[in-house]
């Protein structure tokens, strides 16, 4: 083979036999075809579909979160205005998060609430609580604002209030004062 005559050398090449075939030029692309497609079909199939929320197993959140603010409410005389508000305002969030998916436990108080506005399932009397009971929180956690412990209790009853009505609960179960 001369380097100037190469492609004149390639022509010479005979195809083989089974090249020529009808029936190879015909399921050739229909094979490309094929695993273009099953490609395709694995390549949506691993890929998440929709979100769905997953109920979890054992007790409905509200009953656990209802639980934790019983239990803050059996340490009354030892509350501290700032712990309390940081403990009061993450039993709601994680109350919320659990309920309804969302996803606020490192949201500000207002990325919160410019959630919580645009959610289908609260309500504007539930938007209202949760602003005066965010603001009331942030009070006392981020300017050390100085509550009574009346104050305390009422933040903590209406805790125990909006949980029990996301909830749906009737009101002889609801939390409240024992």
């Amino acid at each position: 083979m001369k380097p100037d005559r190469l492609i004149e050398d390639l022509t010479l090449v005979p195809l083989p036999q089974w090249w020529e075939n009808p029936w190879l030029l015909f399921s050739l692309p229909v094979l490309v075809g094929l695993i273009a497609y099953n490609l395709r079909r694995w390549w949506l199939q691993r890929k998440p579909k929709t979100l769905t929320t997953n109920v979890p197993d054992g007790p409905p959140p509200h009953e656990a979160f209802l639980a934790r603010l019983a239990d803050l409410r059996s340490k009354r005389g030892h509350w501290i205005a700032y712990p309390f508000a940081i403990e009061v305002s993450e039993i709601l969030r994680g109350y919320l998060e659990a309920r309804y998916a969302f996803s606020v436990r490192f949201q500000t108080s207002r990325e919160f609430l410019e959630l919580a506005a645009t959610h289908p399932r609260l309500n504007t009397a539930h938007r209202a609580t949760l602003r005066d009971f965010l603001s009331r929180c942030d009070l006392l956690k981020f300017a050390q604002g100085v509550a009574t412990e009346a104050e305390l209790a009422a933040l903590l009853d209406t805790a125990e209030q909006f949980i029990s009505e996301c909830a749906e609960l009737p009101p002889g179960q609801r939390g409240g004062n024992p």
